[in-house]
Parts: C-alpha cells; sequence; structure tokens
C-alpha cells in the first residue's frame, strides 16, 4: 500500500508539473497594441498593422551615370583668387511607395585660370539603387565659392543654385552634361 500511495504522489506531481508547464510555454507572447504615447497630449497612436497578402515592395533597379557640369566664372569682385566649384546632384526614390529614400551625391573642384576669367568642371559618376526610377526626378545645383587672397580667411563671395537642372532619372549608363556661368 504504501508503494501504491507513492506512486500515485509521484504521478499525480508529474501530471502537475506537465500542466504548469504547459501554461508557461506562451509566456514570450505579450498582449498590447504596438504604438507610440504622447504623454503631453495623453493620445496613444498604434503603429498600422500589416495586412495579410500586403503587396511586397519593389524591386530595386541599379541606375548608374555621370553628372557632367562645366562652369564659367566671370570674377568682378576683388581681393578672390581661387574659386571653388561644388556640384550637388540627387533624387527621392520611392516617394509614390510610401518608402521614400534619398541619395545625395557631391563633386568640388577648384577653377583653373588667370585674370577675370576662370573654368572647372565638376564630374560625378553615380549609382543608386532606385524603386520607381520612371517616377524619380534627379537635381542638380551648385555653389561657387571665391575664396580671398590668404588662406587664412574665410570665402569672400558665394554664389548658389539649387536647382540648376531638375528632369527625370536618365536611363542606365547615361552621360548628363549641363553648364553654368557664374559672375563673383
Amino acid at each position: 500500500m504504501r508503494i501504491s500511495k507513492l506512486l500515485l504522489t509521484c504521478m499525480c506531481w508529474l501530471l502537475g508539473g506537465a500542466a504548469v508547464w504547459g501554461q508557461a510555454a506562451n509566456g514570450r507572447d505579450k498582449p498590447g497594441i504596438l504604438g507610440h504615447y504622447d504623454p503631453q497630449t495623453r493620445v496613444f497612436r498604434p503603429l498600422p498593422q500589416a495586412r495579410d497578402g500586403a503587396a511586397e515592395p519593389p524591386a530595386l533597379t541599379t541606375v548608374t551615370g555621370t553628372i557632367t557640369v562645366t562652369f564659367t566664372i566671370t570674377i568682378k569682385s576683388t581681393g578672390i583668387a581661387n574659386p571653388g566649384c561644388v556640384v550637388i546632384t540627387g533624387t527621392d526614390d520611392g516617394a509614390t511607395t510610401g518608402n521614400p529614400r534619398s541619395f545625395s551625391e557631391f563633386g568640388i573642384v577648384a577653377a583653373t585660370g588667370s585674370g577675370s576669367t576662370r573654368t572647372c568642371t565638376v564630374s560625378i559618376p553615380y549609382s543608386w539603387r532606385l524603386a520607381t526610377q520612371s517616377t524619380d526626378m534627379m537635381r542638380t545645383g551648385y555653389e561657387i565659392i571665391g575664396f580671398p587672397l590668404g588662406a587664412a580667411k574665410p570665402p569672400d563671395r558665394t554664389s548658389l543654385l539649387i536647382p540648376l537642372d531638375t528632369r527625370a532619372v536618365p536611363a542606365n549608363g547615361t552621360t548628363t552634361t549641363l553648364t553654368a556661368s557664374v559672375t563673383q
């Protein structure tokens, strides 16, 4: 009889333990809604939930090319020794898909020449992985910085134009050539 009670007690503990462990198996899931709470306004804004069968993000296509901008700089300000040319180009990708990304490229070149006319050519190769190339726009702008005589001084004159050019993102492998005349 003693062995039967011992076996019965062990069986109860074993079955009871399995039931308790089975309840704890789902303890990782925390109920609730993901979102942001603004303590000042006391408003809770839930994050949008992904729908079943949601559309896959569009495939990315690599678009490469070169942007070349040639500047003719006429210097009329006194004290400018060495102008520098900065070209900025970029695109915003995916604005229509709800997943916007931006790409920017910069090129910096010192102007050459002497007297009142200087020139510089800035070439920027780019490689962008775009989701919506057919609707993306490329913008190009520039800044011409007139550095004064003497290295310890800040720039005396700056000319800035954004955008110099706005166009659809060119086809893969295209070289885009632009020109600008600037007076400093």
